[in-house]
């Protein structure tokens, strides 16, 4: 029988959790810890080097941290992974935010090596529990839930909400940690483990306050959330519905599993001695990951007409007010779109794999029947070309959703200024850690589109071509922000759907969604300058009055470019 493959991210609770886990049938692929979601979400820290520690998990840990490492860890331990653990403990000291935008966890090895008071000038300390870290916090951890989706659709992913133990198990209070103790922290961990239950797990596990108790003879040293082992006992019954295996306490059948590093957890305390035993070091995730990638290897099968997928696309453009569309199309009693991008009929592997094909049907399966079905992948309206801005490596979307949506389906294009476009999404990929500030517009990867995305005559005559025009209907970003009931009536209009006023009058059209705060500041450093906007402009006019002629509208404020200028460049600002 195969073993069930684990992926950590987190701490102390998950770490423990998989300790009481049979090791017959449960396996370590992966450990991220010491790592914030907004240090994982964000760009990784080149304005100093990580510390350098004695422990090799805990340089391990740090350097990751540093490095963002818990993004392309996902990606490359994806096809190896059955099951995600997640807790929030690491998140408990906050974290710095940097001046290029980087961000380092105020974890317990950062310091404990003194490296706080060598940040750079500028760095801000974001205090946990602020409205300032919990606004962006939410930002990075929805993200991170997007990439598991991505990356792991198959996994289930288990959100370990355990309180921390109020008094330990001799009755005493647990030390605080760090000057906190468990009645202070509690309420403030819930509204992020509420939020965190939304945005990433399938599954979350929680505990009572009185079902938790702390244990001073815990191998990791007295915390209050280092609990008496009857508590993960109760969690990996919850987990499993098996019961764990006791392994420090009466019964134990073995000490400490070798699966997991030595460390300390908690805040200062130290390892009791039956953590001091010589621990090897696993394989690395990259080793583990790139045999599991080998074996899954398939070939590549005819396109096949699908049955029970969409009946419209949102298509696009990045950067263009389609998740804002998403969240009020879902909120209509007869609409239903995939929560996540679908990100399917641009992924060449994914159309002619049958297992792919049926995992994103399987994500349909679970909508309401009678529902409008909706995809909403921003990349799909992209058709690359041989120009320079365009990737090596091109794929047709158009062709695909021709090829293998019903023949109904309609594809709605929401388009934006595509100098302001190119901006926007030149900050969101910068926020996501793809370049540094010093990277020009034009210098950014072509896989990502940054430019190429808003020639929009190319993209649209191409899908015309393939779907039909009357299938594409093709809204504007800027109805969306001068009058977001008329942009939405625009929307329901191309589903054949008349605006209910009752429906209309439900919903609260704020059009400011998927803003990354700590962006605005960092924007007045901007390399993207005068005469780069300019040039944006240039390559754009024709594309410009194409959208201008398509909708028979005039577009001063796409037509001006001396207002693109002061708007959008920095040495304007």
């Amino acid at each position: 029988m195969s073993k069930t493959r684990v992926f950590i991210y987190g701490s102390c609770v998950s770490r423990d959790t998989f300790e009481h886990l049979d090791p017959e049938q449960f396996e370590l692929v992966a450990y991220v810890a010491r790592q914030s979601a907004l240090s994982a979400y964000t760009r990784p820290v080149e304005l100093m080097a990580p510390p350098t520690l004695e422990s090799q998990f805990q340089q391990r840990m740090i350097s990751g941290d540093f490095a963002s490492s818990l993004r392309p860890q996902i990606a490359s331990a994806a096809a190896g992974t059955d099951l995600v653990l997640v807790d929030l403990v690491d998140e408990r000291l906050g974290a710095y935010l940097l001046p290029d935008g980087s961000v380092i966890t105020r974890s317990l090895e950062l310091i404990q090596s003194g490296a706080e008071q060598y940040l750079p000038q500028g760095a801000q300390y974001l205090a946990f529990g602020t409205q300032q870290h919990f606004e962006y916090w939410q930002t990075a951890i929805s993200y991170i839930g997007e990439r598991l989706r991505h990356y792991m659709p198959q996994a289930d992913v288990v959100l370990l909400d355990i309180p921390w133990a109020e008094w330990s198990e001799t009755g005493e209070k647990p030390p605080d940690s760090f000057g906190v103790s468990a009645q202070d922290a509690n309420p403030v961990f819930q509204s992020y483990a509420q939020f965190a239950a939304q945005s990433l797990a399938r599954q979350v596990i929680s505990l009572d306050p009185s079902e938790v108790v702390s244990s001073p003879t815990h191998p990791w040293g007295d915390a209050p959330f280092h609990y008496a082992e009857n508590v993960y006992l109760n969690i990996v019954q919850r987990l499993t519905g098996t019961e764990g295996r006791v392994i420090w306490g009466a019964g134990a059948t073995r000490t400490m599993t070798a699966d997991l590093p030595v460390q300390r957890d908690s805040g200062g305390a130290t390892p009791t001695a039956a953590s001091s035993v010589p621990v090897p070091e696993r394989a690395t995730v990259q080793d583990q990951a790139a045999g599991a990638a080998q074996s899954t290897q398939r070939a590549a099968a005819p396109l096949q007409r699908l049955e029970g997928g969409p009946n419209f696309i949102i298509a696009g453009t990045e950067r263009g007010g389609t998740r804002w569309l998403q969240m009020q199309l879902n909120k209509h009693p007869q609409v239903q779109i995939l929560k996540e991008p679908g990100s399917f009929f641009n992924q060449p592997k994914k159309i002619s794999d049958p297992q792919e094909i049926q995992n994103y049907l399987s994500r349909f399966s679970t909508l309401n029947p009678g529902q409008i079905r909706g995809d909403r992948t921003p990349g799909y309206f992209w058709q690359p070309s041989d120009g320079a801005f365009s990737p090596s490596q091109k794929h047709d979307t158009a062709q695909a959703i021709h090829a293998m949506a019903d023949r109904s389906t309609r594809v709605i294009v929401s388009l934006r200024n595509p100098v302001a476009r190119a901006v926007a999404a030149y900050w969101f990929h910068y926020s996501r850690g793809e370049y540094d500030a010093s990277t020009s517009i034009f210098q950014t990867s072509t896989r990502l589109g940054i430019v190429d995305r808003g020639f929009y005559r190319r993209h649209y005559e191409h899908w015309a071509d393939v779907l039909g025009p009357e299938r594409i209907t093709v809204l504007l970003h800027d109805d969306l922000a001068q009058s977001p009931d008329e942009y939405l009536r625009q929307a329901l209009g191309a589903l054949g759907m008349a605006a209910d006023p009752q429906y209309l009058s439900s919903l609260k059209l704020d059009a400011r969604v998927g803003h990354v705060p700590w962006i605005a500041p960092l924007k007045k450093q901007s390399r993207i300058n005068a005469q780069e906007i300019a040039a944006l402009f240039e390559l754009y006019s024709d594309d410009i009055r194409f959208v201008e002629d398509l909708l028979g509208r005039h577009l001063p404020e796409w037509q001006d470019r001396r207002s693109l200028v002061k708007r959008l460049a920095a040495s304007q600002r």
